[in-house]
């Protein structure tokens, strides 16, 4: 059997969001992590990272983690196996550098038309029409960290210049175009079809063709996350920046942390995989 499934407790796998999950939302930083983080790799646990970031985001983060699981991008958009991991034979992808890539929502050219109509009714300003620098501005990244998440191929992040209150009316219109709209840690993303949840299950699938039964955690702190929260056997929310949770998730199996980022996530997964690896 593949070195993919050669675990001591194959039944478990982690999905995470990253920004104020495994990451800090300010610094970007998982350090306080790396005690769950050493366990969870000297026990071959697949951890695979779920988030609204690039793919090129994201493998500056698997490079810094010494991953090789597969991931999920731009709020499901895309799932990326490694091109070394095994794909059962109904698993239509195409080739993108080393990896697989199996396609979830639709690209952002074709919705491009949708989004310009939405602009037409509401303020506010895409990803695509920032520089480098206010990008890097607003989140607080690099510029080069800046530079790659500016390199969006499903999901645009917008900020709504006409303050929150216009926030559920341009979901509402938003949806009436044939576009997701959901809340991230910071901005507004529009996209169509990319579904956390839904890849999330097609990796569940895959992994359960190879090492069935599973036990699945999943951590995240936003709206966007909720989809695949519920696609988990057991949810764990972190607080989002005002000291609440995020609503819509009555998760059977729900623990909901107090803090946020790294630290927050560590405990979390320490107290987890201490009860199912005992």
């Amino acid at each position: 059997m593949d070195s993919f499934f050669k675990t001591p407790r194959g039944k478990i796998l982690i999905f995470t969001d990253l920004d104020g999950t495994l990451l800090d939302d300010q610094t970007y930083d998982f350090t306080p992590a790396l005690r769950a983080l050493k366990l969870i790799r000297s026990r071959k646990i697949p951890l695979i990272l779920v988030s609204s970031k690039t793919r090129a985001e994201i493998e500056l983060y698997r490079k810094g983690l010494s991953l090789k699981d597969p991931f999920i991008a731009e709020n499901g958009g895309a799932i990326y196996f490694p091109g070394a991991f095994p794909l059962p034979d109904e698993y239509s992808y195409e080739t993108v550098d080393e990896y697989h890539e199996v396609l979830i929502g639709t690209p952002l050219a074709v919705l491009n038309d949708r989004i310009r109509e939405l602009k037409e009714q509401f303020q506010f300003r895409c990803f695509s029409e920032m520089t480098i620098e206010e990008i890097a501005a607003e989140t607080g990244l690099t510029h080069e960290q800046a530079g790659l998440a500016a390199s969006r191929e499903f999901d645009e992040p917008i900020l709504l210049e006409s303050g929150p209150d216009e926030e559920e009316l341009l979901c509402k219109r938003a949806y009436e175009l044939g576009l997701d709209c959901v809340h991230g840690g910071r901005f507004l993303h529009l996209f169509c079809g990319g579904d956390k949840g839904k890849a999330v299950d097609m990796i569940l699938n895959v992994y359960r063709q190879q090492c069935s039964p599973l036990t699945s955690i999943g951590l995240g702190d936003s709206q966007n996350d909720v989809s695949m929260l519920w696609a988990v056997d057991k949810a764990v929310v972190m607080q989002t920046r005002d000291g609440g949770y995020i609503e819509g998730l009555d998760h059977p199996d729900l623990l909901k942390v107090r803090g946020r980022g790294p630290d927050a996530w560590n405990s979390a997964v320490l107290s987890i995989l201490e009860d199912l690896l005992s």
